[in-house]
């Protein structure tokens, strides 16, 4: 069984690994990705691949990705 959990749970910016670790802990196995989902940010591939670890530390895969709706880069 898929249980996902939206990534933004208590905020949408500043550091998801603490987030992510409690959304494992809470038994869910996938993640709809949200974070910075209201603003023009886009991720470094650095920064990728530091999510990359995250999720792969907690045993989360990403379900779903919420598009930007951002002032310039509004995707939704």
């Amino acid at each position: 069984m898929t249980l996902s959990m939206t990534t933004d749970f208590t905020a949408d910016h500043g550091c998801p690994e603490s987030d992510l670790k409690l959304i494992a802990e809470a038994g869910f196995s996938h993640v709809h990705w949200c974070h910075h989902w209201d603003t023009d940010f886009l991720y470094a591939d650095s920064e990728i691949a530091q999510i990359k670890e995250w999720l792969d530390e907690f045993g989360l895969q990403v379900l779903d990705i919420h598009a930007s709706a951002g002032r310039e880069k509004s995707w939704v």
